[in-house]
């Protein structure tokens, strides 16, 4: 506020590290007073603006959900020519999935196959996630077997991330086949893997298969952890065994 006062210039750096500070904040009168000052960096030193501190701002923005300043943003970006990349696509969609926005998710998703830019398992994995958010479970498979078609599936946050939305809606035999599939494929399978799956189990009410999958945890050497614990004694609870 200072160097702005006093019509010095600031750093784009320095604006970048204030921005990403900003995220953590839970201070919203703080985080407008930064986002606020970041704005008139954006105005007042234009030639130094880049996609890093758009993306920063873009990133907070979604985070206190203030989807028509993200717009505004983006529509700047384009004024400003600085193009955006796979993580400011990635960045985008995380917000929307949090504002549970399933047409922008899918509208954003489009644009980054027409752009050629950003499809690896990364952006897709923030588009599946956003989709399974917003309770789509039926888009997040669509995007899954477009990916499969790519061969670019093979990826163990993708998987979770699927198994997750599957036990939003107990579908117990959808998981035990994306278990499946893993295990062909060569995926390897990781704790938040397997605490998924056993949450689709309790969620159902199969607490014998729940097993099967400690067991195979296991025997992998993955070592459960307190989720996984509290989400098999919620299960034993329920059954009264």
């Amino acid at each position: 506020e200072l160097l702005l006062a006093n019509g010095r210039r600031a750093d784009k750096y320095f604006v970048s590290i204030l921005t990403k500070s900003l995220e953590s904040s839970q201070d919203r009168r703080w985080v407008r007073r930064g986002i606020s000052l970041v704005d008139r960096f954006i105005e007042k030193q234009r030639e130094d603006v880049d996609e890093i501190v758009f993306n920063s701002l873009l990133n907070v923005l979604g985070h206190v959900g203030d989807m028509a300043k993200l717009q505004h943003t983006l529509s700047k970006m384009v004024q400003y020519n600085v193009p955006p990349s796979a993580v400011t696509y990635g960045t985008v969609v995380k917000a929307y999935g949090r504002a549970r926005d399933i047409d922008s998710v899918l509208k954003v998703w489009q644009e980054m196959r027409g752009r050629c830019l950003g499809v690896n398992p990364v952006t897709c994995g923030c588009v599946l996630d956003a989709c399974v958010k917003c309770g789509h479970l039926d888009k997040a498979m669509a995007i899954f077997q477009e990916m499969r078609v790519a061969g670019l599936h093979k990826n163990t946050v993708l998987y979770a991330t699927l198994i997750k939305g599957l036990a939003k809606v107990r579908d117990l035999m959808g998981a035990v086949h994306l278990y499946q599939e893993m295990r062909v494929e060569a995926v390897p399978c990781n704790l938040v893997t397997f605490n998924s799956l056993m949450d689709v189990c309790v969620r159902c009410g199969d607490l014998q298969t729940a097993a099967l999958f400690l067991q195979d945890m296991m025997q992998m050497g993955i070592e459960p952890d307190l989720i996984t614990f509290s989400t098999l004694i919620k299960g034993y609870s329920h059954t009264g065994e």
